[in-house]
């Protein structure tokens, strides 16, 4: 990894990034990048063998290691509503990667029948009391049919998670997921656009490209092609716009195919990564183009 300054103004840039207070100074910052870059590189080295057992212990190494990551989840329960408006109310709903489970606790506070899940206890089970019925399973987060049983499920979500996993895996991720929803079930999921990047740790540095535990981000084009691949029936892109004008949120396979239109277009100009995420920013008002990806894919 590359060295990195940090002073007054990268400081800034990471407590807004990751919505801390003062008491995160360079100190905190330099722990966190020297820790989440020796941790990528365990990570991205993994085989497929150990692949569990290492993300286990990176990540289990990285929220005990930084607590102030690992924070319960205060954000108002209502910014969930979205979700619930693309799952129908009798679904039983399973969580990939729930983290504090802000979204699952919402959705069992409205009836749900909700699974949450995590690849390591400090981030998952420790933040498991006083859920409200809510039950945790364990899972890697990949081979979800060695701990779920088939066609279990009528949603499978995930948020913020796809970015994370390895490469190598993600075909395997959305097969299985496949595997453990019901006839017509649906995997609803959202994570940073490629375009719009990086989304993790790098941006704070200024770096182009993911270098730290967003192992890879994504576009359209190339999800749509991995959902087809593991054989989902339908691929669905989430159009939502708040105010003033508040529309969806709703999935259709019309404005998926517009987004992949929009990725197409842009690959076709070459920009540099800079200017790609300037040029998203005015098209997303304008044009709906998302900068964050939010799809839906039917069994």
């Amino acid at each position: 990894m590359p060295d990195v300054t940090i002073d007054d103004a990268v400081v800034t840039k990471y407590r807004n990034n990751y919505h801390l207070g003062p008491e995160i100074g360079k100190d905190e910052v330099r722990r966190h990048w020297e820790l989440e870059s020796s941790l990528t590189r365990e990570l991205l080295a993994s085989s497929k063998d150990d692949r569990w057992a290492v993300f286990e212990r990176c990540y289990t190494e990285l929220y005990s290691k930084l607590p102030w990551l690992n924070r319960k989840d205060n954000q108002p329960p209502d910014r969930y509503w979205t979700w619930a408006r693309l799952i129908s109310k009798e679904s039983k709903v399973f969580e990939i990667g729930s983290g504090t489970a802000g979204l699952l606790r919402y959705l069992a506070s409205q009836g749900y029948e909700c699974v949450a899940t995590e690849i390591t206890q400090e981030r998952g089970a420790k933040h498991s009391k006083d859920t409200g019925g809510l039950i945790w399973h364990v899972t890697d987060g990949v081979n979800l049919t060695k701990f779920e049983q088939p066609e279990s499920y009528d949603a499978v979500l995930s948020s913020q998670v796809i970015e994370h996993l390895h490469p190598d895996d993600v075909l395997e991720h959305f097969s299985s997921v496949r595997e453990i929803l019901k006839p017509n079930g649906q995997y609803v999921f959202d994570t940073p656009h490629a375009g719009d990047g990086p989304n993790d740790l790098s941006v704070v540095f200024g770096f182009q490209r993911p270098v730290c535990m967003h192992l890879k981000e994504y576009d359209f084009v190339e999800l749509g092609s991995i959902i087809r691949r593991a054989g989902f029936a339908k691929v669905k892109a989430v159009i939502f716009r708040g105010r003033p004008f508040k529309i969806g949120p709703s999935a259709s396979e019309w404005f998926y195919r517009y987004c992949c239109a929009w990725d197409y277009a842009i690959r076709m100009i070459r920009l540099s990564p800079d200017k790609e995420r300037r040029l998203r920013k005015v098209l997303r008002p304008l044009f709906f183009v998302p900068t964050n990806i939010w799809m839906v894919a039917v069994k």
